[in-house]
């Protein structure tokens, strides 16, 4: 993978690989391909930049993971050198496990990326629930992984639609409560000892018997928006495991339906939206 910087002040390139948080354990080692070029010219690390100079940094790329590749129609909604954003359906696992070796997202991004020959790992910066559709954003490289990290402070923001039992009296609100596992189950409950997470929601519409929200969560974990509004008696429609309401859906009525983030090389503001499923419209026309 070939990185490209504009230098926007003069210094060492050294100083800039550091500004830049460019770890030099994934620059290439090899001294016979040459690492470092600015302006088309090749350079060391001891050399200097000026404003407006394109510096361009050659890191080594990654063996694909052993995920067996399998044909899909990907609904790409972006994609760059650096990033790729896939709208993932409803009811789709996201990584194959020893059950589950195929018919995942992740196989369907493998067969990808060998077709269009990217030696990238898979490097999801979200996850969604298998019951959940909507966006999800993967770097194609553990450097691009490391600059939307929050050890950055660059965190993604994820923005959901769902639709909800009943009618909410605190219309726009935060919930802030730690998620943990349920004893001896692989379902997720509010804990004292859990991880601390918050999920921002909004009220867009409502109607007799069920509400629209609009949520905002980073880095959201496991059930975490299922867990806090069902805690709250205000459950996801179509949620098997936190609704013990029975609608006519075939799917949970949540989306990930937007995504906010500082593009990790560019520095350009992203905003990635795409069309709420017609599930979703079609239930709200009933």
């Amino acid at each position: 993978m070939e990185l490209i910087y504009k230098v926007k002040k003069p210094e060492t390139i050294k100083r800039f690989i550091l500004e830049n948080h460019i770890p030099s354990s994934i620059l290439e080692r090899d001294e016979k391909l040459y690492k470092i070029y600015v302006n088309n010219q090749i350079k060391s690390t001891k050399d200097t930049v000026r404003k407006g100079d394109k510096i361009h940094i050659h890191i080594v790329n990654e063996k694909p993971e052993k995920v067996f590749p399998q044909e899909m129609d990907l609904d790409i909604i972006y994609e760059d050198e650096y990033l790729l954003v896939i709208n993932k359906p409803a009811n789709m696992r996201m990584m194959i496990s020893k059950k589950h070796p195929k018919n995942t997202l992740a196989n369907g991004i493998s067969h990808y990326y060998q077709t269009n020959n990217i030696q990238a790992k898979l490097h999801f910066i979200n996850r969604l629930d298998t019951d959940l559709s909507g966006l999800v954003v993967l770097a194609k490289h553990q450097f691009i992984r490391f600059l939307m990290s929050d050890k950055l402070n660059n965190e993604a923001l994820f923005y959901y639609q769902a639709v909800v039992d009943g009618q909410i009296p605190q219309k726009n609100f935060s919930i802030c409560l730690p998620i943990g596992k349920q004893k001896d189950s692989s379902l997720r409950e509010v804990a004292e000892d859990g991880k601390e997470c918050e999920t921002k929601y909004q009220v867009i519409k409502e109607y007799k018997n069920f509400s629209l929200l609009d949520l905002q969560v980073k880095n959201k974990i496991t059930h975490q928006i299922k867990v806090h509004l069902s805690y709250f008696d205000f459950p996801v429609v179509g949620d098997k495991y936190y609704n013990e309401s029975s609608y006519p859906v075939d799917r949970v009525l949540m989306d990930c339906y937007k995504v906010k983030f500082t593009h990790p090389i560019n520095e350009e503001e992203m905003n990635i939206v795409h069309e709420i499923p017609k599930e979703i419209i079609d239930f709200m026309k009933k």
